[in-house]
């Protein structure tokens, strides 16, 4: 299974999943400080995970991804840290809006 399989299965169909179910909870207002997660997990992300590629901790098999790299990650990993956290959020949005109905 390549990278890109993988999201495709496991991250992009459940947020298309949550993004279809929940329409009409979200509204740009509300996926707001979503965007700002967004920055800090980039921010927070991309230098430890780069340094931890050239340090050797892990890497990524050559087969698996496009071959597309920005500094010592594949393009495939700057998806899933986003996607990763689209997925979280939108289920928590989910959730909380549900649980701010049932409140009397």
């Amino acid at each position: 299974m390549t990278y890109a399989s993988f999201l495709a299965v496991f991250v992009v169909l459940p947020i298309a999943f949550l993004a279809v179910r929940y329409r009409k909870t979200f509204t740009a207002r509300s996926l707001l400080p979503m965007g700002l997660l967004l920055v800090v997990v980039y921010v927070a992300t991309t230098p430890w995970d780069n340094m931890a590629v050239k340090w050797g901790l892990w890497g990524f098999d050559p087969e698996r991804i496009w071959g597309i790299k920005l500094g010592y990650l594949p393009l495939e990993e700057y998806l899933f840290f986003g996607l990763q956290t689209l997925l979280v959020g939108l289920w928590a949005r989910a959730r909380l809006a549900r649980a701010l109905e049932a409140t009397p």
